[in-house]
């Protein structure tokens, strides 16, 4: 008999390792099978749940070489290991089994599903692993909520905080590294009147990093002064999370809740920033919001600029509204499925990244090129010379045409002629080009103008309005080229910036 092992951990083995539990598991099984003489030629182990079937890719590929009538039977340590998930996700197994013929092989139990008594006894067996999951599941949301009352904190550690245990709930411990920039966003957005953009510029410069990117952002820097975690709060049920399996792809679907539906509760952890400071950056960031209204002005500071990738067309600055999830701008092509859009927000922030890399770039440049200025009359000159010979072989190329009509040159003459002519301009135009850009190398004051314009607007950006960041960014860049893949992730998106000719 050609039987495949199948290995899953299961919801009450996730405190413990996965990798002891399914190599424990494999033994058990292993030996089961020499005892039995079944012929085990491959093995698939999955450390996923089993809540969905279409997120769990080695079930699938399973299924999919039973379709094709390669095993003859399935060895695994219980019928619910299979899955016992939806009624609709374990007949989709079970009905595939029994088509091909296919047994199910446990240490306590042999199943032929074409047998009416083991199909209906699986069939039990099924739902009663579906009723035991959401016994399990109603015990650890119990669990969670009664953690998060008691002030634990069971999420990822916050930058700032450590993740630790007392009394073996989990909660959270200042990480002094990280503490110190905590204190000094709030210090630079509140008592010094720094925006966002700046001070996470600033923490860049000193070496700081967030948990999970390369380098602190305007939304990363806003999502720390909203964090109440800070003021040694335990905020939670902000939002809630759905799957919705497909054959293709499981769909996880965030709803947000109302503010009155969360659960705030004191918690057991340090707070790093004092209430009466957490509450005035709030103040500041509620005043700074711009309502979703036309006010006679430009709204939109990338009004213009940006370009669709796809169809060339400007796009425009739309509001998204999502039912409890608020509001939100988003930057979006008028042509319908063109692209995908995406906040403005976070067009706007990878923009003043941009500029900001490029201005470091020309600063390390223009200290590299610090030199006595070199006489470029000499360049000038052999460039004159250059452009004079340019001209003068524009007027041969004329006249061999000419030359060609009166007879003078038979048409082998006149083609290798113009070849050499033609081979002649090219090199003299690449020959221009290059004296052009040493001039410009030589004066270095296209960079050093650059360098000043940039630098001006990045410091003047923060505190404007729309309509002035709008008027700023248009003094440098010339356009904005935006593409995005359809499904992609929120900030997977690509930029192409060209600036005007300074």
């Amino acid at each position: 008999m050609k039987a495949v092992m199948y290995l899953r951990k299961s919801r009450m083995e996730e405190l413990s390792n996965e990798e002891e539990t399914l190599e424990r598991h494999k033994k058990s099984l292993t030996e089961f099978a020499k005892t039995n003489k079944i012929s085990i030629i491959k093995i698939y182990e999955e450390v996923v749940s089993g809540d969905t079937l279409y997120s769990r890719p080695q079930m699938l590929q399973l299924l999919a070489d039973v379709e094709a009538n390669k095993y003859d039977a399935v060895l695994c340590m219980d019928i619910d290991r299979l899955g016992r998930s939806s009624m609709s996700d374990q007949g989709v197994i079970l009905e595939t089994l029994k088509q091909n013929d296919t047994k199910i092989i446990t240490p306590r139990k042999f199943y032929d599903l074409n047998n009416d008594i083991d199909e209906t006894y699986s069939e039990f067996e099924s739902f009663m692993a579906r009723q035991e999951l959401k016994i399990i599941k109603r015990r650890l949301h119990t669990g969670i909520k009664r953690t998060i009352k008691d002030g634990g904190y069971i999420a990822n550690a916050p930058y700032g905080y450590d993740k630790i245990y007392k009394d073996k709930i989990p909660t959270l411990a200042i990480n002094e590294d990280e503490a110190v920039f905590v204190r000094m966003i709030f210090d630079m957005y509140v008592n010094q009147g720094i925006g966002s953009l700046t001070i996470a510029e600033t923490l860049n410069s000193l070496g700081a990093r967030p948990r999970r990117s390369d380098k602190f952002g305007r939304t990363s820097i806003v999502a720390i002064l909203k964090n109440q975690v800070y003021i040694g709060k335990i905020v939670w049920d902000k939002k809630k999370h759905i799957k919705k399996g497909t054959k293709n792809n499981t769909k996880h679907i965030t709803i947000y809740n109302k503010p009155e539906q969360w659960t705030v509760v004191d918690g057991l952890h340090e707070p790093i920033i004092d209430k009466e400071l957490f509450e005035s950056a709030q103040e500041i960031l509620k005043n700074r919001y711009h309502p979703p209204y036309y006010k006679g002005t430009v709204e939109n500071p990338l009004a213009g600029l940006v370009k669709c990738g796809n169809c060339g067309r400007t796009m425009q600055r739309q509001y998204m509204h999502r039912g409890e999830r608020g509001e939100w701008e988003t930057i979006l092509c008028m042509n319908k499925g063109c692209i995908p859009s995406a906040k403005l927000a976070y067009v706007e922030e990878s923009i003043l990244h941009f500029l900001y890399d490029e201005m470091n770039n020309i600063a390390v440049e223009l200290k590299t090129e610090q030199r006595p200025k070199k006489d470029i009359t000499l360049l000038e000159a052999a460039l004159d010379a250059t452009e004079k010979e340019i001209s003068t072989a524009k007027q041969q190329r004329s006249r061999l045409h000419d030359l060609l009509e009166q007879g003078v040159y038979d048409i082998p003459t006149f083609t290798e002629r113009s070849k050499a002519l033609e081979e002649k301009l090219a090199t003299l135009q690449e020959q221009a080009t290059a004296q052009h850009d040493a001039i410009k190398k030589a004066q270095g004051t296209n960079k050093l103008k650059m360098y000043k314009k940039i630098k001006s607007v990045l410091q003047a950006y923060e505190t404007a309005d729309a309509q002035k960041r709008n008027m700023m960014l248009k003094s440098i860049i010339r356009e904005i080229v935006y593409k995005k893949e359809q499904k992609s992730k929120p900030h997977d998106f690509a930029l192409s910036i060209s600036f005007k000719d300074l």
